[in-house]
């Protein structure tokens, strides 16, 4: 996909590329990804940006992202969510990939979950431990380690996330786990809408 043409956008895809070309390991990586996309969520013209996107979450199972680039060389995409107030995900991990959720408008809460059983990866039944819960609001960006289970609680409000991911969804596995049952089924993500970020 062509670069966005929203400049503080152009910037950011110039940051992440001198970043990888740096062959930092990758909690440095992303930890450097996760203080450059401080400026671009508090850019007015990405917020103003933002207020086009079209509704992606209404709630599980119905996930979709826009997407707004990949990177020809180190495969890093640029995503977004605009998630339907009081709407709640599956639970779920993102595979062995990379995520920053960066919160542009609303307010949401995430939960943190792990496994405290001794099956296989992908063989149930699971059984998950609630180990965390927080909440972020405009500017704040939750950063989802590979393999981390977590879901994500709409507020009172449609809120809207940049996504930085470090592969596009559909190459790669992901895992959603019904906490009742212990199933777990894999799949390849949100489905993709392509959208220009101007």
């Amino acid at each position: 996909m062509e670069k966005p043409e929203l400049p503080v956008a152009i910037r950011f895809v110039a940051q992440i590329r001198s970043l990888y070309a740096q062959n930092l390991d990758p909690d440095v990586l992303w930890a450097k990804i996760k203080i450059a996309m401080g400026p671009l969520l508090a850019d007015p013209t990405l917020k103003e940006s933002s207020r086009t996107w079209p509704l992606t979450v209404e709630g599980a199972p119905k996930v979709k992202n826009l997407l707004f680039y990949e990177d020809p060389d180190f495969g890093f995409v640029f995503n977004a969510t605009v998630r339907k107030a009081h709407s709640v995900t599956s639970i779920h991990d993102h595979g062995d990939v990379w995520t920053l959720y960066g919160l542009i408008e609303g307010q949401e809460t995430m939960y943190r979950y792990e496994r405290t059983d001794n099956t296989p990866r992908d063989i149930g039944p699971v059984q998950l431990k609630q180990v965390g819960c927080h909440h972020i609001g405009p500017g704040d960006v939750d950063s989802v380690r590979p393999g981390e289970i977590h879901q994500e609680h709409g507020g009172a409000e449609n809120s809207m996330a940049f996504i930085v991911r470090a592969q596009k969804a559909g190459t790669f596995k992901q895992r959603t786990y019904n906490r009742e049952t212990g199933e777990i089924k894999l799949n390849d993500g949100p489905t993709l809408i392509p959208h220009r970020l101007c």
